[in-house]
């Protein structure tokens, strides 16, 4: 009988299909980070993304993550990796039905499964795709142990959306962001014709 060890979270449902790449195994997942005493599903708002897109792209960026951008000339390669997801893994990431309970475009948890070479056993790794101010990154439970297969995966699930960089998915979403002052404002986010729109709204109608 083959086994499955999960580290630092829990699974309960496995969303869309799987994909492969470098010996790892991805799916989108309803799931929970857990570090042996809490359940930690949200980042703090102060927080950015660890293990950001931008730390495994070589050198230009591809132009269709060039062009998301906010209005001062931000990157904002969440919309891109937003439109990409459903293209690989043929599943919408999760959103909110009311949008002023949502703080950031993308907070998707996935796991990668990787099979023991010591026999057909696996292990899976728990971690959030996720987005601060439009920046994507990676979120794993803080773990000294595992900071190498941490790197591992991060490298393998960014160069996987980057196979195709141009197969993506339209999408038109929103969230609540912060302003410079503190207050919090609407932002709708749409991504069409390979280029995105990222403009502030007096609400948001999914």
């Amino acid at each position: 009988m083959v086994s499955i060890t999960i580290k630092n979270g829990y699974l309960w449902q496995v969303l869309g299909r799987p994909a492969e790449y470098n010996k790892f195994v991805f799916a989108p997942v309803l799931g929970e980070l857990y570090d042996g005493i809490n359940i930690r599903p949200y980042r703090r708002q102060e927080e950015t993304p660890t293990f950001p897109l931008t730390d495994y792209i070589d050198n230009q960026l591809p132009k269709i993550i060039d062009r998301c951008r906010h209005e001062c000339g931000k990157i904002a390669d969440a919309v891109w990796v937003r439109a990409r997801v459903p293209a690989i893994f043929g599943f919408t990431p999760l959103s909110l039905p009311f949008a002023d309970y949502k703080y950031a475009l993308l907070e998707q948890t996935f796991v990668a499964c990787q099979q023991s070479s010591v026999n057909d056993d696996w292990v899976a790794y728990p971690f959030v795709c996720e987005d601060y101010d439009l920046r994507v990154g990676l979120r794993f439970i803080p773990d000294t142990l595992l900071t190498e297969v941490y790197q591992s995966i991060a490298k393998a699930f960014w160069e996987l959306l980057l196979l195709e960089p141009e197969h993506v998915h339209p999408f038109c979403d929103g969230y609540v962001h912060y302003n410079e002052l503190g207050d919090e404002e609407w932002l709708l986010v749409e991504f069409k014709n390979s280029r995105c729109i990222i403009e502030f709204a007096d609400y948001i109608d999914f």
